[in-house]
Parts: C-alpha cells; sequence; structure tokens
C-alpha cells in the first residue's frame, strides 16, 4: 500500500514554486532504488509485504514482518540502503572522472549525500535502525530503543538550532529544517508507542513459533511490588519470556508468562504483580 505523509503534498508544492523540479524528481528515482535495495535484501532474509510512505523527505519502504528480524538480519537490511548509494557515487565518480556530464556529477553527488546522510544515527533514518541493532547486541530492546530515541532527540535538536542559525545569517535551507522536525516528530510517536510494540510483538512470536517449531527462551526474576508494564518492559523481542516473581525474601511467589501480561492489563489495568497473583489465586 502507498501512502502519503500528511506533509508531503505540502512541501513539495512548496519547493515546485521555490524551482527545485528536475532535482526533486531525480532525487525521488535515487531514494526509490534506495528503498528498493532494502526491499529485496530484506526478501533474500524471508520477509515479505510491504507499505511505501512517501514523505517530505523522501520515502520509506515499510516491510510488515520486519519487526520480527533478528538484531544482525536488521543491521544487513538497514545498511544495504546507505552502502547502495555510496557504491553508487564511487562508479559515477569513476564514469565522471573518465566522461564528465552533468548528469553523472548529480548521481555522484546524490548518491554519496543520500548514503552519507541516511548513516546519521537518529530515527527513522537507517542510522537509527543501525544503532539499535548494534545495542541490541548489549542491551535489551526497551533499553537500546531509549538509548537511539534519546540520541536521536539530541541529532534532531541541533539540525533544528543549526535550521535557525543558518536562517538567520540568510541561509535558506529547508531540506535541512523539514528532516529536523521529522525526527523530532518519530521521536514523539515512539516514546507513545514503544508499550503497544512490545504487546504487538508478545503476540507475534506465537505466529513464529508455530511456524519455526522452536523459540529460545528468557528467564527473568522480578519483585513482586513492581507493577505489569514494567515487567512488560523486560520482554525481549526474540525471546519467550517467563517471570519468576519473588517476595522480600527472594522466595518464589508465583511464575508468570509473558502472554500473561498481556491479558492482565486487558482486564484489570496496570496492577502490581503482587495484586495479579492474588487475582489470579482467586479465579483459579
Amino acid at each position: 500500500m502507498i501512502r502519503l505523509n500528511k506533509l508531503t503534498i505540502p512541501c513539495i508544492i512548496l519547493l515546485f514554486f521555490m524551482g527545485f523540479r528536475g532535482e526533486l524528481l531525480w532525487a525521488f528515482v535515487l531514494v526509490f532504488l534506495h528503498e528498493c535495495t532494502h526491499y529485496f535484501v530484506a526478501r533474500h532474509f524471508g520477509f515479505s509485504g510491504f507499505d511505501v510512505e512517501i514523505m517530505p523527505v523522501g520515502m520509506a519502504l515499510k516491510l510488515k514482518t520486519l519487526g520480527e528480524a533478528e538484531a544482525k538480519e536488521d543491521l544487513i537490511i538497514s545498511l544495504s540502503g546507505p552502502l547502495m548509494n555510496i557504491a553508487a557515487g564511487i562508479i559515477s565518480l569513476i564514469l565522471y572522472n573518465l566522461r564528465p556530464s552533468s548528469a553523472l556529477l548529480f548521481l555522484y553527488s546524490g548518491n554519496f549525500a543520500l548514503g552519507i546522510f541516511n548513516l546519521i544515527p537518529a530515527l527513522p533514518l537507517d542510522g537509527g535502525r543501525i544503532l539499535r541493532a548494534m545495542l541490541l547486541k548489549k542491551y535489551m530492546y526497551k533499553t537500546a530503543n531509549r538509548l537511539v530515541l534519546n540520541i536521536s532527540t539530541v541529532i534532531g535538536t541541533i539540525l533544528m538550532f543549526f535550521y535557525f542559525f543558518l536562517f538567520q545569517k540568510g541561509i535558506y535551507n529547508l531540506n535541512l529544517g523539514l528532516i529536523a522536525l521529522f525526527i523530532l516528530i518519530t521521536v514523539s510517536s515512539e516514546r507513545e508507542r514503544i508499550v503497544y510494540l512490545i504487546m504487538g510483538d508478545i503476540i507475534k512470536k506465537k505466529l513464529r513459533f508455530n511456524q519455526r517449531g522452536y523459540i529460545e527462551n528468557k528467564s527473568v526474576s522480578i519483585f513482586y511490588k513492581k507493577d505489569l508494564i514494567t515487567a512488560m518492559s523486560l520482554v525481549e523481542k526474540n525471546r519467550y519470556t517467563m517471570f519468576t516473581v519473588l517476595d522480600t525474601e527472594m522466595k518464589v511467589i508465583d511464575i508468570i508468562y509473558e502472554e500473561e501480561l498481556i491479558e492482565g492489563l486487558k482486564e484489570e489495568g496496570n496492577i502490581t504483580l503482587e495484586e495479579f497473583v492474588q487475582i489470579r489465586e482467586k479465579n483459579i
């Protein structure tokens, strides 16, 4: 499915009247090839189904099953687009040195700009996904995602200040302002839906388990006064999590499975694990 970001049409109209016509078309062609690279590499790993979102700063191809990717797979998929652009830029530069032309010069500069730009470690750029995939080797998904969001906020804020600094100097770099704004909007929306992402992943694990026939486990010991959302934040993306609930003496009160957290939140709200265990015992 192809859909437009709500800021896309106003920005395209503005850029068109500012004189960015041929450049705008070629830029979208390069971005399209960039996203196609992501798509074909993802298909190589067995992922399928996609949505295309056309944004003010380009377009993003979102594979419906990409959320199931292991950290290593996500890293390779995210790297593929920028590396393709850099490789295409090098080839264009070689050809330009052999036979100079304005088209080759644009392909060289455009591919290099797109490749390096997408390596900026901020969401929703490829660099943000690359950084998160690398952090997942050391941290849990929620922690890695929070670190990436914090870094993205800093980068988006710096770019926005730089945009206003240039604006005061009489340099009107609209693209820079749009990029900064889009990073900050993405960070805001990602922070709000992180719990829902984890809940969605818990639901998808059952399907993945039935397809593959196996899934890695993770065991977590958790204090009985912690609430359900705190427990859910400890769920790992690609592992089935079992919670051993302990009291102040570190004695086992009960064992709770990750899918039970969703049922508890739906039926009782964000109660403590102690309350959840008591309610469950009454219902037995």
